[in-house]
Order: C-alpha cells, then structure tokens, then sequence
C-alpha cells in the first residue's frame, strides 16, 4: 500500500475491545483515599466520647480527600517502574533518532500522526533476533524492539507494530499494565512459584491480555491492510525465514477461523481453556481470529472511513 489515510479526530474508545474498554472506565473511576480534614485525629486523640464510633467514622469518610487510582499509580509504581526502565532501555539499547536511525524514525513519526497521537514517544531498539516488541511508560513513553523485529519484518509490518505499540499508550494500558509487571513478572520464570502463578494469573492477566485485541486493531487502523496485519502475526508465530517469500494468508486465516471450532467437547475446551488462559500473552492464532471477526464486521471500515472523511491527507511509504 502506498498510501494510508490519516485518522483525524480519532475516538480511542470507539476502538477498544468491548472487555478492555469497560476494564479501563472501570480502573479509571476507581479513588483512593489519601488524606482527611484537618484537626480531625487531633480532635479524636483530645475529645473520643464526643461522638459514637460511627459518627466518628461518618466524619472522618466526609473528610476523605481522594486520588484517582491512576494518579495514585503516576505517583507510585509508575514513577519506579518508569525511571527503572529507561536506565535499562539507554543502558543496553541503541536509541532511534532522526540522527541515529532516520528512516526508522520517520516512521514512526509518521504512525503517530496517522493515529493522532501528539507525543512522540521515545523509540529504541536492543539485541534479540525474534521479531518482539514492546512498550512501557506512562509519562515517559518508549516503545523498544528487537533487532530482529527491524530486520524480518518489512516496512508495512512495522507500521503494523508501531501502531499496536502506540495503541496501548493512546487507550491507556500502560498504568495498569505497568502495575501487572511490577507484581507478577519477578516470579514468572521461577519454577517454584509455576504452578501458583498458573492459578493467580488467570485472573491477573485476563485483562492483560485483552487488552492486546485492542491494540492489534491499533495497529490495523495504522497499517490499513488486513493482509499486511496478519503477515506480522504469522512471522511472529514462528514462520521459518525461508518461506517469508511464499506466506500463506489463506491458510493462516483458516487456521484462525478453525480455532474455536476445533476441540470442541467438554474436555477439549476446558484444556483449551486453561491453556490458553494460562499464557502471558494471547495466542497467536487467537489474536488474528479477534481481529479478522472486527474487521469483517465492519467496524473497521466504519471507524477508517469516519475519521479520515475529516480530512483528506494521505501519508505515503
């Protein structure tokens, strides 16, 4: 594809998988309280008998001052969980710059203003050759890929995992995201903790995972061609480099759709259940069968169409 529309006036929300968007209102209402009027524990300390315990604690709830649970986090977790990251990310990364890599670069300038996003995040890469990416921060944004992302994928699957990476951070992941890291993450790979951490993060990762549907239609609206999205999820799901020439979408797809009917007695479907429940990130095959079933409902085009009719910019490759 040589051009892509730009997305003016993007709705985020109109985006989201109908699971992420409700967790996130949901997470984004949640308080935490953090001060009460002033004098009242001296009045407590100077005058108890003034008030029955429940008048005391009626004054004390109407006294409350409250964060929102995602200043709380900017305040604490994040805060942490960001400045660890960017020592690492600039201690063990090649940064990408309009200096030190402007292609790259460009490219990715060129994703946000298709998606509408305003800051630019920070952009780096580090040694791994598997086509990973991924992202972090909430305030200080970086998306990292591997070297082997940059070089197995081609420059329209990029855009693809650009736009899956600045998805997250345009529908607001990255806190809760960044508070599912800090407490899980440290005892994932210990074999010790295996099979409690198979029971604790069902629930713990169900969101998590959903909430890459979401960023895979991110990435869609980015790329504009369900072809090119499925190629990058076939390349990550383990097709070997030499038949890159030679990808089979069709059977991809198929694969996908033959997914949820397969296995299907009792016993198969709670196996597939819990397997595919007890997995960090969603299965591949998964992810492409959610995407496929929103782009041919339509929303896709609807979405596409709406957004871009607001303007008529083109960015070309």
């Amino acid at each position: 594809m040589n051009n892509r529309k730009v997305l003016h006036g993007l709705d985020y929300a109109t985006v989201m998988h109908p699971d992420d968007r409700k967790t996130i209102e949901w997470l984004n209402g949640l308080k935490v309280p953090y001060k009460t009027a002033k004098g009242f524990l001296s009045a407590l300390a100077r005058n108890p008998s003034d008030h029955s315990l429940k008048e005391w604690y009626d004054l004390f709830k109407a006294g409350l001052e409250y964060y929102t649970f995602q200043d709380f986090l900017r305040a604490t977790i994040s805060k942490y969980r960001e400045a660890y990251n960017e020592v690492e990310n600039q201690g063990d990364g090649i940064s990408i710059t309009s200096k030190s890599m402007p292609h790259m670069f460009q490219q990715l300038v060129e994703c946000c203003r298709i998606l509408g996003v305003k800051d630019i995040p920070a952009y780096s890469s580090e040694w791994f050759y598997a086509p990973f990416h991924c992202s972090n921060g909430e305030v200080h944004r970086r998306i990292i890929i591997t070297s082997g992302c940059a070089d197995l994928y081609s420059d329209a699957e990029m855009d693809f995992v650009l736009g899956h990476e600045l998805g997250h951070m345009a529908c607001g992941h990255k806190p809760y995201h960044m508070l599912l890291e800090t407490f899980y993450m440290p005892f994932i790979n210990d074999p010790s903790f295996k099979a409690w951490a198979s029971i604790v993060k069902f629930p713990l990762l169900e969101w998590y995972r959903i909430s890459d549907y979401t960023a895979d239609r991110m990435g869609l609206l980015c790329c504009q061609d369900i072809n090119v999205a499925l190629s990058t999820m076939i390349k990550r799901a383990g097709l070997p480099k030499k038949y890159y020439n030679s990808i089979s979408i069709k059977g991809f797809i198929q694969q996908a759709k033959d997914f949820d009917c397969n296995f299907s007695s009792l016993y198969d479907k709670t196996i597939k259940i819990l397997s595919v429940r007890s997995a960090e990130f969603p299965w591949l095959v998964a992810r492409a069968n959610q995407l496929l079933s929103w782009y041919e409902s339509g929303e896709y085009n609807q979405i596409l169409n709406k957004y871009s009719l607001l303007g008529f910019h083109y960015v070309k490759r």
